[in-house]
């Protein structure tokens, strides 16, 4: 591995660091590799997976996925492999459709954010489903989204410029 991607895997990994810890209560991940090149992530937000009976959708809140950097990441995405039950339209058992979701200039922070979204049902593409029978429900029960307000994505500082009082 040469020192460019020595670099970039353990920026990477710091941003995901700070992500972590900025959003505790809403991620967790373990790591292997030194730098990182496999995660192996717990995210807490609400998204859905089918009902045991199959008819319907119900609401989790535990969801878990392993990512991992191959030899040409950056150029090439992370390969997302999800571990527990999931009702979406861009994943299926363990394959995740984040094609669209990938630039080599993002950190993989941004890209977990983005999972995120993925999981509350924020994103989602209905036009190229891995997943049809969720992609389905999706459309008709397109207003019931976000399903989760709370974003890993790290609150915005505003600030307010008051008028200076004469």
């Amino acid at each position: 591995m040469g020192p460019r991607k020595q670099i970039r895997l353990r920026k990477d990994h710091e941003e995901i660091l700070r992500l972590a810890n900025a959003r505790s209560s809403l991620l967790e991940f373990t790591t292997k590799g030194n730098p990182p090149t496999t995660y192996f992530f717990t995210v807490h937000l609400k998204g859905l997976m089918l009902a045991p009976d199959g008819k319907r959708a119900i609401v989790r809140d535990v969801h878990k996925f392993e990512l991992r950097l191959g030899a040409h990441y950056p150029s090439d995405p992370p390969d997302v492999t999800w571990r527990t039950p999931i009702f979406h339209p861009n994943i299926r058992g363990e394959a995740v459709c984040h094609s669209q979701q990938w630039s080599p200039a993002w950190s993989l922070a941004d890209f977990i954010i983005e999972i995120g979204d993925m999981i509350r049902m924020d994103k989602y593409n209905t036009g190229s489903p891995l997943d049809r029978k969720a992609s389905n429900w999706v459309e008709k029960n397109e207003d019931r989204f976000p399903i989760d307000h709370r974003t890993l994505r790290p609150a915005e500082h505003k600030i307010t410029i008051k008028p200076r009082l004469k």
